[in-house]
């Protein structure tokens, strides 16, 4: 071979490297958990089986505890300050209580079988109920007065609501454009700053970016799954097993995605993408969790002993 086919062969391979590290966003970063707080255990009840989960500027730490039908409140070192709630259909009881929301001022908090959000101060007093049409099944709070859910639809596509402090419906934002089998238009969904919506569908491969007029940005799959095995319930064909259970944005506006059945690491595996929808990096939690959640200095939550303990883990670079 010439001196200068080696040389072009040479350049062509660096280029190669080159376009996957531009393609991959810095992929041979690697980030670490270190766990700096462990609330509950087998061996004493502050913890039952915690579903949704938010902190405040103090470090505060508020979960709701499905098995024990309240919402807890704890300090910065997992100590227990207050609780509230006991199994109910009364304002500030729970039948199931699910997902967590907060603003500067308040909690919202859904449950499984009841349509409304229920609304709590920081110090866990019961303030109003905000009444919506059909059980929540992801919630996001924008402000106090802009409430983003999704609900289970059996004739509507897949959609986002936007809400009022009063239940008032002031926006749809529609993220799919026609009307899925049933659960198969389900998705976990957050905002960042700038209003963008990232939304991971719980029952397929995608993860979707859309800018704040609705229009889609990108759209990826991350796993290649050829085919979501699905059952016969009723007289229903339905899917039984999850692709993506929740998302998270740092930030940075990186996106985390945590896996589901199909991962390698199933529901441990969380995929890291840029605000530009590339694979930053792969983290798996040293348990299995149902969701995940990244407070305002970037620490990262989840769950372990099915629930009876909450981790808190900071992500350290090992490149530094």
């Amino acid at each position: 071979m010439s001196r200068k086919l080696l040389l072009l062969a040479i350049f062509l391979v660096l280029l190669f490297y080159l376009h996957l590290l531009l393609l991959w966003g810095g992929a041979l970063q690697k980030l670490c958990l270190k766990e700096v707080l462990s609330i509950g255990s087998l061996e004493n009840d502050a913890l039952f089986q915690w579903v949704g989960i938010a902190s405040d500027s103090s470090c505060n730490i508020y979960v709701t505890d499905t098995m024990d039908y309240s919402l807890k409140k704890f300090d910065a070192r997992g100590n227990l300050l207050k609780k509230t709630g006991n199994k109910g259909q009364g304002p500030g009881e729970f039948l199931a209580p699910r997902y967590l929301g907060i603003s500067d001022q308040f909690l919202y908090v859904t449950d499984q079988f009841k349509p409304e959000i229920q609304v709590f101060d920081k110090n866990l007093n019961y303030k109003r109920s905000i009444f919506v049409f059909m059980p929540v099944s992801d919630l996001k709070i924008l402000s106090d007065d802009k409430i983003a859910v999704t609900t289970i639809s059996m004739t509507k596509a897949g959609r986002i609501i936007i809400v009022n402090a009063k239940g008032k419906v002031k926006r749809e934002l529609v993220y799919s454009d026609k009307k899925l089998p049933l659960l198969m238009d389900m998705v976990s969904f957050d905002f960042d700053s700038e209003g963008n919506l990232y939304i991971a569908y719980n029952y397929q491969d995608k993860i979707e970016k859309f800018d704040s007029e609705g229009k889609k940005l990108w759209s990826k799959k991350l796993l290649k799954i050829k085919e979501i095995k699905k059952e016969k319930i009723a007289s229903f064909e339905l899917p039984t097993r999850l692709v993506y259970k929740d998302v998270a944005l740092d930030s940075s506006d990186n996106l985390y995605i945590l896996g589901g059945s199909y991962s390698k690491n199933p529901s441990c595996d969380v995929y890291v993408l840029s605000p530009e929808g590339q694979l930053l990096r792969i983290l798996t939690l040293p348990d299995t969790s149902h969701c995940i959640y990244i407070d305002s200095q970037n620490y990262l939550y989840s769950r372990a002993n099915e629930g009876v303990t909450l981790k808190k883990f900071k992500m350290i670079s090992q490149d530094n």
